[in-house]
């Protein structure tokens, strides 16, 4: 079964001129680098990874993902509602057996709650994504989402 993982930013700085130029704080570079780990750890090697265009999101990948495959930089996931997340995710190629989305709440927190509502789930997914969250879910298939199973939630540290 392909597999998709959502990450949600790592700690960003409080303000910037815009919310879409926030940068990392310096946690979140702790953070991310943590994610960066605990991804080797457990194997997980995207075939493909869609990031949001702010800044905090493309920190967390710089520093949480490997050189390959190399981002590909979607302005939607942005500020995105679970419709829009859905829409990058079927978007999905053929073959790819791992997708990894990098984005933000309340977004990525609320599709993580659509995705898998069993009761196992729910107990996990109702506390929330903080930042630096990875949501790691088997699913049938990027079109079809129904079946998808959450099968580990981690906050890595830094």
């Amino acid at each position: 079964m392909p597999t998709l993982v959502l990450l949600r930013h790592a700690k960003a700085e409080p303000s910037a001129t815009d919310d879409h130029s926030r940068i990392l704080a310096p946690r979140g570079r702790a953070d991310a680098s943590a994610v960066h780990t605990w991804l080797q750890g457990r194997g997980i090697n995207p075939d493909r990874v869609v990031v949001s265009t702010a800044q905090r999101a493309r920190e967390t990948w710089a520093l949480a993902g490997p050189t390959d495959p190399e981002a590909v930089y979607d302005e939607r996931v942005y500020e995105a509602g679970t419709q829009a997340l859905r829409e990058v995710i079927a978007e999905t190629p053929d073959g790819v057996d791992t997708l990894l989305l990098v984005g933000h709440n309340p977004g990525m927190e609320r599709l993580a709650w659509e995705l898998d509502d069993s009761v196992r789930a729910r107990e996990v997914t109702d506390r929330g994504l903080s930042t630096g969250a990875v949501a790691v879910f088997s699913v049938s298939g990027w079109a079809d989402l129904t079946d998808a199973r959450l099968e580990e939630v981690a906050v890595p540290r830094g």
